[in-house]
């Protein structure tokens, strides 16, 4: 919400609000990381458009539906491990379940593939 108080020259007062509402996703993914450790895109999370999210679970599958990484911090991500080891080049399986200001209590869900390349 914006609220602006206006006084003119003549001491004259005006005030008003208004509420923007977004619509949309409320974060983007990758759909390709690279852990090589170049600062650039070394791990696999959200990037936010706004700070709209309330709860957050993002787990990630290798390609026989094991979990190999799981997290309930959005600024946490993955990067290319597992168990302490780099994770083979290849594809990805992940899942967000996520609630945000405008959803309430609803959760929303995105799953999609991610490409580890190394």
């Amino acid at each position: 919400m914006y609220s602006v108080l206006v006084t003119s020259t003549e001491s004259c007062r005006s005030a008003d609000s208004v509420t923007v509402l977004w619509s949309g996703q409320s974060f983007y993914l990758p759909n390709a990381f690279t852990p090589n450790g170049d600062g650039l895109n070394d791990e696999f999370k959200p990037v936010q458009r706004y700070d709209l999210v309330k709860a957050y679970h993002l787990s990630v599958y290798n390609r026989w539906g094991q979990l190999i990484f799981e997290t309930s911090d959005i600024n946490t991500g993955w990067d290319g491990t597992y168990k302490g080891n780099p994770a083979e080049q290849g594809t990805y399986v992940y899942k967000i379940v996520y609630t945000t200001s405008s959803t309430g209590n609803q959760p929303q869900s995105v799953a999609g593939n991610v490409t580890l390349v190394r």
